[in-house]
């Protein structure tokens, strides 16, 4: 392209051309090997075009013919002479085996690292029902917010701070919750699905709240009682109609009624288990009360409505349910087989393992994530170790989460030392510790509460007695199912019917005990005790460590490691002194001394050689709250226990 076609005109180049290079400037540079650097300014215009700048290397040996300067660098002959040069061969070699030397020392170092650098103690995957405590509530007997006399669920929210930050527990079991027939000695549900109006006038808000509960990493569990509901159950009236599929929704036998059709007895009493039903002209069959009739749970229709019952709470939050009467679940579909008098026709009959398989299948479904699993639990009166077993089931064929043998033994002031121990090792053994786990349960709604039984047996000391029925519930492997006002030692309402055990909570010493207003009649007698037996009274120290205060450290030792998932190991000593360890490897483990006797005794070092036990110690309970954190030398010294004592001992973890 032309000057001419560029519109300039023409010279114009040519006279940029002749100022630059009149504006050019060269600057000669000495270079320390003699060589010169020369900087060329490429004009005024240098600032605006920094590419203008341009600097030559001038080598005096390296002209051209014509001039000019340029560098050529080391020809190939120059580099083989210093390729094969003696000390640059030398050097290379060095270099080389230096790199696969320090290379190899680090891979050796790693490998010593990792082989014997000391390993993370194992810690098991346990969940939350295996590390929280579970604090039973009888939903209509916690707090009266409304003044008629009957808890309810206003006040059972105004005191859950109590349950989670006294206690230090999240788990709550909610019983008496549902809609059911009240009159009746049985207390049998009549809708699944809803509530007690008493409790709670509105399903949906309980619901919401427990969802709200989850969320804030507490749960909430409920009764599943699938073994029987009340003859005022919309399901047993259309069953004596035989309407339809409800037919068969209970367990019915034709025959005569002056002959039930075989010997079968009550779970509870030994009488016929069989009431005549004059509308339907046939038998049913009721273990527990003949208020309250079994379901067939031999008929897959009545197991897919317990499952539906499940999935409706389930969806609002709950976390889990304790079933209820687990060994009397199914019983032989064959009405015509008489029973050997030991019920084998109805209690852990065949048929109930598949059935809580089922049941553990839909609780896993809901279970979607870590913390927010859902349990299924159960507490046995009449199971052995096999029969035990078999409720967890095995990997393939999971049932229970959680099985919880009655330890009633506790509430006996015969038991001594060796009967505690054997009642502990007929449910503990090393196989169940490692694979299942058991839930520890001394107190509910149906029996007797503990405090009573102990305090009419030893007037005296039922207190000490309760702290250590506090200490093997809460120390022993397992997780504790505690009743409410266990903690500080309440006891029966005053009313001759089972509703007693039930009795209002005992909050403090003014009328009716701060469960309900001045003047109002509670709907269950308050205990007798009341003004002695209650929560303020229990905060309060005088002289030993109270049941309450003693509940409260014990839960907290109970989140060492060793109590969580260490192995358990019993001792006795003669006849009165029961000794157990928990021990967690390379953790610090524990030996916990129980005085069943009214004298004192003295634990000597021999005494503790049976736990392995090392001669340095630190005391970490003291039922008497004496020498807690005193470090011992047990070469040189012995533990003196006073009566009813009990005396938690530390050791430092191994090496």
């Amino acid at each position: 392209m032309t000057n001419h076609e560029e519109g300039k005109p023409n010279g114009a180049e040519n006279d940029n051309n002749k100022s630059e290079l009149e504006d050019t400037t060269a600057v000669d540079i000495d270079l320390p090997d003699e060589s010169k650097a020369q900087l060329i300014n490429g004009g005024a215009r240098g600032d605006e075009h920094p590419e203008k700048f341009k600097t030559a290397i001038i080598d005096p040996g390296a002209a051209s013919s014509d001039g000019e300067v340029s560098f050529n660098g080391l020809g190939k002959d120059e580099v083989l002479q210093y390729a094969n040069d003696p000390f640059w061969v030398k050097l290379r070699w060095a270099m080389f085996i230096l790199f696969w030397v320090g290379w190899l020392a680090m891979l050796v170092t790693a490998i010593a690292i990792i082989v014997l650098a000391p390993r993370c103690p194992h810690r098991p995957d346990l969940k939350w029902y295996h590390t929280d405590n579970v604090y039973q509530v009888y939903a209509t007997s916690f707090k009266d917010s409304d003044n008629d006399g009957v808890g309810d669920f206003e006040g059972l929210k105004d005191k859950m701070d109590y349950v989670t930050d006294d206690l230090k527990t999240k788990a709550f079991w909610l019983s008496g919750i549902y809609k059911a027939d009240m009159e009746g000695p049985c207390m049998g549900v009549i809708d699944h699905k809803a509530l007690d109006p008493e409790f709670v006038d509105d399903t949906e808000k309980f619901r919401s709240w427990v969802k709200k509960m989850r969320k804030e990493g507490k749960k909430v569990i409920l009764d599943l009682i699938p073994n029987h509901t009340s003859k005022k159950h919309p399901w047993f009236m259309k069953s004596v109609d035989k309407d339809g599929d409800y037919k068969d929704y209970y367990v019915w036998a034709e025959g005569s009624s002056s002959n039930p059709p075989n010997n079968w007895k009550m779970a509870t009493k030994d009488v016929s288990a069989w009431s005549y039903d004059s509308k339907r002209q046939a038998w049913y069959l009721h273990q527990i009360s003949e208020e309250c009739p079994d379901l067939n749970l031999n008929n897959s229709l009545v197991v897919e409505e317990i499952k539906d019952i499940m999935k409706y709470w389930f969806d609002a939050g709950v976390s889990g349910f304790n079933i209820r009467d687990v060994e009397y679940l199914v019983e032989n579909p064959d009405t015509s087989v008489q029973d050997d008098q030991d019920r084998n026709q109805t209690r852990n009959y065949k048929g109930t393992l598949p059935f809580l398989q089922e049941l553990r299948e839909v609780a896993d479904d809901y279970s979607d994530k870590p913390g927010r699993e859902r349990v299924l639990y159960a507490t046995v009166f009449h199971s052995n170790r096999a029969q035990i077993k078999d409720y967890w089931g095995t990997e393939k064929n999971e049932r229970l989460h959680i099985v919880a043998p009655y330890l009633e033994e506790l509430g006996k002031i015969t038991c001594n030392a060796q009967c505690v121990k054997a009642m502990v090792e007929n449910v503990i053994s090393e196989e169940i510790e490692e694979e299942q786990w058991l839930g520890l349960q001394v107190g509910d709604e149906d029996r007797s509460r503990i405090t009573s039984s102990l305090a009419q047996s030893d007037p005296v000391n039922y207190e000490h007695r309760l702290l250590i029925a506090h200490a093997l519930q809460l120390l022993l492997p397992g997780t504790p199912l505690a009743y409410y006002g266990d903690e500080f030692g309440q006891r029966n309402g005053a009313d001759d019917s089972t509703v007693k055990y039930h009795a209002p909570m005992q909050w403090d010493n003014t009328e009716n005990a701060g469960f309900t207003g001045k003047g109002v009649q509670p709907y269950i007698n308050m205990s007798l005790t009341y003004a002695q037996d209650n929560v303020e009274v229990g905060k309060v120290i005088f002289k030993d460590m109270t049941p309450f205060v003693a509940y409260q450290t014990l839960t907290d030792l109970r989140k060492e490691e060793s109590f969580q998932f260490g192995k358990t190991k019993l001792c006795t000593v003669g006849e009165n002194v029961l000794m157990f360890s928990r021990h967690a490897s390379r953790f610090p483990y524990f030996v916990t001394l129980v005085n069943l006797a009214g004298t004192k005794v003295t634990v000597t070092s021999s005494d503790l050689k049976c736990l392995d036990t090392k001669d340095e110690v630190v005391v970490s309970f003291h039922s008497r709250d004496e020498k807690v954190n005193a470090l011992l030398d047990m070469e040189d010294q012995s533990v003196h226990l006073e009566p009813f004592d009990v005396v938690v001992l530390k050791f430092a973890a191994d090496d």
